[in-house]
C-alpha cells in the first residue's frame, strides 16, 4: 500500500436532527430533519489516522472526540463557503472575523456506534457513527447561540481532540455543509443534533 486517498476512500454522510432537552443522550430518539449532506476530508485526516496506526506515541489522543457545530444570526439567507482540504483550524480561527454573525459550537461527542454491513467481508465493525449535539450558549468566539438570537446550524466538523482544555491542538477529520433547505434554527427547549456515518469497504 503506497498511499490512502481520502478523496477516494473517506467518504462520510452527516444528518441533522431535532433532540428535545429530554432526549440528549439518547440519540435513536432523535428526529431527523432534512437531506443528509456528504463530507470533505481534510487534510488533517491523515495524521489522526498515522496518530491511531502508531498508537499516539507522544500521549495524545488521536481519536475522534467531538465536533464543531458552526451557527449563524443574521436570520438571513446563509451562503455556505466552499471547503477547502487545507484550511483545518485557520477557518475556525478567522470566522468571526471574515463571517462576524458567524461562530461555532465546541462540543464533545455523546455518543458512537458501530455495525457490521456483511459479515461475510468483514468480521467486526465496518461501519461507524458519531453523535453530538449542540450546547451552551455561547460560541468559542463569543457570539450568543439561542433562539432569540436567531441562530441557525448550518454546518460543521469531525474532530481530534488531542488535548480537551487545549483548541489549538485540535485536528479537524472533515468538515460538512447542510443544503440550504436543511439548515436547522435553533428552537426553544431544544437542541440540534448531528450524526456521522462513514463507512469502510
Amino acid at each position: 500500500m503506497d498511499f490512502i486517498s481520502a478523496t477516494q476512500s473517506v467518504i462520510g454522510r452527516v444528518q441533522a436532527y431535532l433532540v428535545p432537552d429530554q432526549q440528549c443522550l439518547t440519540p435513536r430518539n432523535w428526529q431527523s430533519l432534512g437531506l443528509p449532506c456528504a463530507n470533505a476530508a481534510l487534510y488533517d485526516w491523515a495524521c489522526i489516522l498515522i496518530g491511531n496506526l502508531r498508537n499516539a506515541p507522544d500521549g495524545k489522543a488521536y481519536h475522534i472526540g467531538g465536533m464543531y457545530l458552526e451557527f449563524d444570526n443574521s436570520a438571513d439567507t446563509i451562503s455556505t463557503p466552499a471547503i477547502t482540504r487545507g484550511e483545518s483550524l485557520d477557518y475556525y480561527n478567522n470566522l468571526n472575523t471574515n463571517y462576524p454573525v458567524r461562530d461555532y459550537l465546541r462540543v464533545a461527542l455523546i455518543a458512537t456506534e458501530g455495525e457490521n454491513t456483511d459479515a461475510s467481508l468483514f468480521t467486526t465493525y465496518n461501519r461507524g457513527r458519531f453523535y453530538a449535539h449542540t450546547a451552551g450558549v455561547l460560541g468559542v468566539n463569543g457570539l450568543t447561540f439561542a433562539d432569540t438570537a436567531n441562530s441557525v446550524v448550518y454546518g460543521g466538523a469531525l474532530v481530534a481532540y488531542r488535548e480537551f482544555a487545549d483548541a489549538s491542538q485540535d485536528l479537524i477529520f472533515s468538515r460538512f455543509y447542510f443544503p440550504a433547505e436543511s439548515h436547522v434554527a435553533k428552537a426553544p427547549s431544544s437542541q440540534i443534533g448531528v450524526a456521522w456515518e462513514i463507512t469502510g469497504n
